[in-house]
């Protein structure tokens, strides 16, 4: 019987996509560029800031050679480091005015009334728990049930992060779902875990090879909105 659901944080409770796109199109202003390339850039931003606690603790001259890569292969021209350093100025300015999904956020309250609630997200402590006051999370998440990477010396999708999630709510690895949009990040981590896990796939990305299957894969806010839903009413 499942007795906690637990959420990743970015790209997952709000839309990581709209700052990145608000940011770069303020200083790259091209009525020429179509969806698909930002969506390219995007993926690989994202996957880069995945990878790591912060984008600060990479070289940003390498962050932008590959942003740039993505640019060359839809035939564009390169930007200039003076632009993707305002670019990443503006970035910080953004994310600092995010907004859970409306849908997600409407089943929030339902859901702190069935089963405890948790967060596992790659990070700093300290832009991670900015986030989560941005986002108004201590209303149906207690703070001590929201393990970030950098404060506990693990980073997903180390299955390690999740049990650790086990013993601080003392739970069995079967009683808790865990809800991301990162496949390798977090259905790898969560199901080696042997947690519930459930992919909201909204970027519409392909199924990896994998040897680990989610539980559950949804593609919009609305319909991980219906699942949990449903999960207020259904025991899992």
């Amino acid at each position: 019987m499942i007795k906690a659901i637990v959420f990743d944080l970015d790209d997952t409770l709000y839309d990581q996509q709209r700052p990145f796109q608000q940011a770069l199109l303020s200083v790259w202003n091209d009525p020429a560029v179509s969806g698909s390339v930002l969506n390219d850039l995007f993926s690989t931003f994202k996957q880069l800031n995945d990878r790591v606690t912060t984008l600060e603790t990479l070289n940003m001259t390498q962050v932008f050679d590959q942003l740039n890569t993505v640019l060359a292969h839809h035939d564009l021209p390169a930007l200039a480091g003076s632009v993707w350093l305002a670019f990443w100025d503006q970035y910080q300015k953004e994310a600092a005015h995010i907004h859970l999904f409306t849908e997600i956020k409407d089943q929030l309250t339902f859901l702190k009334d069935h089963y405890q609630l948790g967060i596992i997200t790659n990070g700093t402590v300290e832009a991670q728990s900015q986030k989560a006051l941005k986002l108004n999370l201590h209303q149906w998440i207690d703070r001590k049930n929201m393990v970030i990477s950098e404060e506990v010396g693990l980073i997903k999708p180390d299955a390690r992060i999740f049990t650790y999630f086990n013993r601080l709510l003392n739970l069995q690895a079967n009683e808790v779902v865990y809800i991301g949009d990162n496949f390798n990040n977090d259905m790898l981590g969560a199901k080696q875990a042997g947690w519930h896990a459930f992919w909201f796939n909204h970027r519409g990305l392909d199924l990896p090879k994998s040897d680990y299957i989610p539980d559950q894969t949804v593609e919009s806010p609305a319909e991980l909105a219906e699942l949990l839903q449903a999960m207020t009413v259904t025991a899992y």
